[in-house]
């Protein structure tokens, strides 16, 4: 056998194997990357849920504060604020106001007055009926909770607020109030509510 035929041979035997090894080497960093990409978007999407679960939480903070400050500003009737979950249900269902708006300067409110225009006003800002947005001539309400439910209770002065809300993921049911509790929007369990309780000492007259 010529000698340079066979160190062609085994050349050529060399090559188509480097061939295949550079092949497999590709087809592993496709994997790595691909694996790669694939915890980014998870990073990303748990990150945004995150996100979404503060924003929500800051929301309910900022609402049950002011509703608490309403009443401090109406000190007189503090049991006039008293609300349990299904009647802050029809609260928010209710967008229009028959009372006396004393949002408007031009009216003289007394405390009972100032009570029912505060709750309902409240109610609104749970559904985020104050922030909206028109897309194909459908307005929808895009500040607010998610599936709000509100209680307010009042024992010897101490007023609490508790605000519950669907979450986006599962979680132990809370065990901070029963407030929406059992509601099916929460689903089985209550594995999608979240809840925010505050409480304050406001001095009846």
């Amino acid at each position: 056998m010529d000698p340079a035929m066979n160190v062609d041979n085994c050349l050529g035997r060399t090559i188509e194997r480097q061939s295949g090894v550079g092949l497999i080497e590709v087809l592993i960093a496709l994997l790595v990357f691909a694996v790669g990409v694939l915890g980014m978007a998870s990073m990303q999407l748990a990150a945004k849920r995150s996100g979404y679960e503060a924003t929500q939480r800051s929301i309910a903070t900022s609402l049950a504060r002011d509703i608490l400050e309403r009443m401090r500003s109406n000190p007189g009737l503090p049991d006039s604020y008293i609300v349990t979950a299904n009647e802050m249900v029809t609260l928010m269902a209710t967008s229009s106001y028959s009372g006396l708006d004393c949002g408007n300067p031009s009216n003289v409110c007394d405390p009972n007055d100032l009570a029912a225009y505060d709750l309902h006003d409240w109610s609104q800002l749970l559904t985020g009926a104050t922030e909206t947005v028109t897309i194909d001539s459908t307005t929808s309400n895009v500040g607010g909770l998610l599936d709000a439910r509100a209680c307010i209770t009042n024992t010897s002065g101490n007023i609490e607020v508790a605000i519950a809300w669907r979450g986006v993921s599962e979680l132990e049911n809370s065990t901070e109030s029963d407030c929406g509790n059992g509601a099916t929007v929460y689903g089985t369990d209550n594995v999608f509510r979240r809840v925010l309780v505050m409480t304050s000492f406001i001095a009846e007259p």
